[in-house]
């Protein structure tokens, strides 16, 4: 019974503070927003894997445990990965030389 308690606690404090984390994408969502240089310093690999993480979290709260809050939590923070990695993609063509975005695809 006390692990049974135990592991439910655990479970909600995780969802909670996975919750709580989307709050801490705001600042890079901003930064990003407001980048004068296409965004350079973002990692687009690194928020790739992290929306993705993200997203089978998602599904293995839905699927595997059954835990909306846990689905949740992670659908939120793959949503705001996502919202980097698609900022990040605009402004870097945006700032791409003219013409640059079309050869590199090209190529």
């Amino acid at each position: 019974m006390a692990a049974e308690l135990a592991a439910h606690w655990i479970a909600v404090a995780f969802s909670a503070v996975n919750a709580i984390r989307v709050v801490f994408y705001v600042p890079q969502i901003v930064a990003v927003a407001r980048s004068t240089d296409g965004a350079r310093d973002i990692a687009l690999c690194t928020w790739i894997i992290w929306a993705l993480t993200n997203g089978l979290g998602t599904a293995y709260g839905a699927v595997v445990v059954g835990d909306a809050l846990l689905a949740a939590s992670f659908a939120l923070s793959m949503i705001a990965c996502i919202a980097v990695v698609a900022l990040t993609l605009s402004k870097r063509i945006a700032f791409a030389p003219r013409g640059s975005v079309c050869r590199k695809i090209q190529n």
